[in-house]
């Protein structure tokens, strides 16, 4: 994982929370392919995540996703979700 990533979910998980890469960039990584962006699943709502970053964007926060900004990175955490 790039630093950042790492340090996304450290942060996370440092506060009390979950936080694991998901997604294409998981899928990428296994393939043995560079990924393209970064996606973390965490158990963070929203304005927690905003909280523990200093540089976030709002992307989705109705979806449960904030865009944290890390060096050259947007991550996009999305907040655990079921679908139906």
């Amino acid at each position: 994982l790039p630093p950042e990533v790492d340090w996304c979910c450290r942060t996370l998980r440092q506060s009390g929370h979950q936080a694991n890469p998901v997604g294409g960039c998981v899928r990428d990584l296994l393939l043995g392919r560079p990924p393209q962006d970064w996606d973390v699943a965490t158990s963070a709502l929203p304005r927690q995540v905003e909280a523990l970053f200093p540089r976030t964007l709002p992307t989705g926060v109705r979806h449960g996703t904030v865009s944290v900004l890390a060096g050259s990175l947007r991550i996009e955490v999305t907040t655990f979700r079921r679908e139906g």
